[in-house]
């Protein structure tokens, strides 16, 4: 593992170094994926000029966000599931959909998923996501190095150091439950900041009915459970339940 090889050159600050390494890579993913992992796994072509393309810029517009083109990837390819997103930064910000939205849903309910993701980019979601998640590396990192420096736990993995191979394991282990722990955390987080682009979505278009039925589309399109059981929810539900998204629709426009 590299965290090894660093740990030999630098038993002291290894920790530190690696830290600020597993930062560099989330914030420079997060900047590079509009531009160099999104076009190797998929061909983008500008949305043809048409009610729908009008619409969508105007929503931008109405949001404060400027975006360079509205694209179609070409999903269908690999997967049946109906997305959008806006991707990228500054000059490089883009609405891209899913051509199994063209294919499948009316226009109405593509500009709510739409909205829904404008709303992240008006809270700066992404940003926020990526300089949250670089901190996060970095201490995680850093509480991998406070963990590492004991002896007693050292021993019972037969290793002498984090500069010694049979660490990894321990390493390994040590991850998974960090991971593990920090789930729920993470997905509690992001339900909020869903719910909150839901809201904004309504707001935006303020078509409730187009934002229920798209609801219910994605729900039936990508597998999910429409109001799965509470503690699941709590553990692994990164978004609000379809039926929670519903009944905020319906309580949006009364």
């Amino acid at each position: 593992m590299l965290l090894v090889a660093v740990a030999r050159r630098a038993p002291r600050t290894w920790w530190a170094w690696v830290g600020v390494g597993a930062a560099g890579l989330v914030v420079a993913g997060s900047f590079l994926y509009p531009v160099v992992i999104e076009p190797a796994f998929n061909d983008f072509t500008s949305l043809p000029a048409g009610p729908l393309r009008t619409d969508l810029l105007d929503l931008a517009a109405a949001n404060g966000t400027p975006v360079q083109d509205v694209l179609v990837a070409d999903a269908s390819r690999r997967t049946t599931a109906l997305n959008a997103y806006v991707s990228g930064f500054g000059s490089t910000r883009r609405i891209v959909v899913y051509d199994t939205l063209l294919d499948q849903l009316p226009d109405d309910q593509i500009e709510s998923i739409a909205a829904h993701e404008l709303g992240h980019v008006a809270t700066d979601d992404v940003l926020t996501g990526t300089l949250v998640g670089a901190l996060g590396a970095g201490a995680g990192v850093a509480l991998l190095g406070w963990l590492l420096g004991s002896a007693p736990l050292l021993r019972r993995a037969g290793a002498e150091g984090p500069g010694d191979p049979r660490v990894v394991p321990l390493v390994l282990l040590l991850v998974a439950v960090g991971t593990l722990l920090s789930t729920p955390v993470q997905n509690g987080v992001s339900r909020q900041l869903e719910a909150r682009a839901d809201q904004h979505s309504l707001d935006l278009t303020e078509d409730p009915d187009a934002f229920a039925a798209v609801m219910r589309r994605l729900a039936v399109a990508n597998l999910n459970q429409p109001d799965p059981p509470a503690a699941w929810q709590w553990f692994f539900g990164s978004h609000p339940t379809t039926a929670q998204r519903v009944a905020a629709a319906q309580e949006w426009s009364r």
